[in-house]
């Protein structure tokens, strides 16, 4: 590898310009549910662990995505123990619904992400367990059991890996740039295929890899973008929390908020490479 820049950079945690800093969650309140949510983690892994390697029935959604009853298993457990622990709290899954309230802290949880993958016994998948605070992810653990990895963040208090701090890289140029993107059918559209392209020509690698490993890659500074359309809150609420607790930055392709966004498409960054894809991508 020839770029001198790929270590990791230093900022300071939740420092990125996608990070809330004028919207604290009260004294308290976050310790709390973060406790909760790496409580949750524990069992959505131990359930999932259950029944992974095995047959699992599947049923299509309307949305043509596959839903396993271990998906359901997850979202209705961790569900009743939020409701337990926070009343007062909202909830969003992807499973049983709800909503965003802007005017309460919001759940959001994706059972497990990377359905198909699981069904098909391929390690790559997780729960991924958010939480909302006026739109923005301020609390997130992904886990993934089957790769002995687990991420977490907390607004203020910075990401980790495995229980160690996480920092995005910091490439400044996208010929030095690790450019990582989403499954290929979502590029159907002749101009996000040009986009393709120019990164194909201009930056140091690109590779497929989608759902929300490629995110964690970013945040951990194994990786410098990725990119992928069509995402719902509970794929973003998390890893917004963790990567921009990294130093990175999540937004849509235009630089918008990426959980407003009707497209579900997103861009995330280590922040130093965020104008230029953001450009080429809004472009795209």
């Amino acid at each position: 590898m020839s770029q001198a820049a790929s270590g990791p950079a230093e900022p300071e945690p939740g420092a990125d310009a996608g990070s809330p800093r004028e919207l604290d969650p009260p004294p308290g309140w976050l310790d709390r549910a973060h406790e909760l949510a790496l409580g949750l983690a524990d069992l959505a892994d131990d359930m999932a662990l259950s029944r992974f390697g095995s047959s699992v029935p599947a049923e299509t959604k309307p949305d043509g995505s596959p839903v396993t009853e271990v998906d359901r298993m997850v979202e209705s457990a961790l569900r009743q123990r939020i409701a337990a622990v926070f009343p007062e709290h909202a909830f969003l899954g992807e499973e049983t619904g709800g909503t965003l309230d802007h005017n309460r802290p919001t759940w959001v949880i994706d059972p497990i992400d990377g359905t198909k993958n699981f069904m098909r016994g391929v390690p790559v998948f997780a729960c991924l367990i958010g939480v909302v605070w006026h739109g923005h992810g301020v609390l997130g653990v992904a886990s993934a059991p089957a790769m002995g990895e687990r991420w977490d963040a907390a607004h203020g208090r910075g990401a980790r890996r495995n229980g160690q701090p996480v920092h995005v890289s910091a490439v400044r140029r996208l010929a030095d740039a690790s450019v990582l993107h989403g499954a290929l059918e979502w590029y159907r559209d002749p101009a996000l295929w040009r986009v393709l392209e120019h990164l194909a020509d201009h930056a140091w690698t690109t590779r497929g890899f989608g759902d929300f490993w490629m995110h964690l890659l970013v945040a951990g500074g194994m990786a410098d973008a990725a990119f992928e359309t069509g995402l719902k809150p509970w794929d973003i609420a998390a890893l917004q929390a963790i990567v921009c607790e990294a130093g990175g930055s999540l937004t849509a392709f235009d630089g918008g908020d990426a959980l407003a966004g009707a497209d579900g498409a997103v861009l995330t960054t280590n922040g130093l490479l965020h104008a230029e894809l953001s450009a080429l991508l809004a472009a795209g």
